[in-house]
């Protein structure tokens, strides 16, 4: 349990960072949000953003927890490698957005806080596929006569 609470801390940092990063949009950015698009003026305040960044992570985390226990390692692995793969086609989709689209004039440090929370959640399934799992003990049964 010592290394989830420290992959939690970790996730913790790495979504205040990330949402700090984003919050920092261009000022064409911030009227484009503010105007026509204000279902994202949640990216605008930092301490909201990193609030749902953080829930987005720490349900990944608990999503990974739970199958590491119930199931078999096998199927816990493979949904790891799958939650990496959809991390990394997350992170490509991310930056053929910003550098195709209208989003290139949101500022590097809006891209990059989109980028940090993608390599959060790569970190988040290496762990899980890195990780080794904890074997379960059992007392001693005594004997009945």
């Amino acid at each position: 349990m010592k290394n989830f609470s420290i992959l939690t801390l970790i996730q913790a940092i790495m979504s205040l960072i990330s949402a700090i990063l984003i919050s920092k949009m261009s000022f064409i950015g911030k009227i484009g949000v503010s105007t026509f698009y204000s279902q994202y003026a949640v990216f605008k305040t930092w301490w909201k953003t990193a609030i749902l960044l953080f829930i987005v992570q720490f349900i990944l985390l608990l999503f990974l927890q739970t199958f590491r226990s119930r199931v078999s390692s096998g199927f816990a692995r493979a949904l790891a490698v799958l939650l990496a793969v959809i991390g990394a086609v997350g992170f490509y989709l991310s930056y053929v957005d910003f550098t195709t689209t209208s989003h290139k004039m949101m500022k590097f440090s809006f891209h990059f806080g989109f980028y940090l929370f993608w390599i959060a959640w790569l970190i988040t399934c290496g762990y899980f596929l890195l990780a080794k799992e904890a074997k379960q003990t059992l007392p001693p049964q005594e004997e009945v006569l």
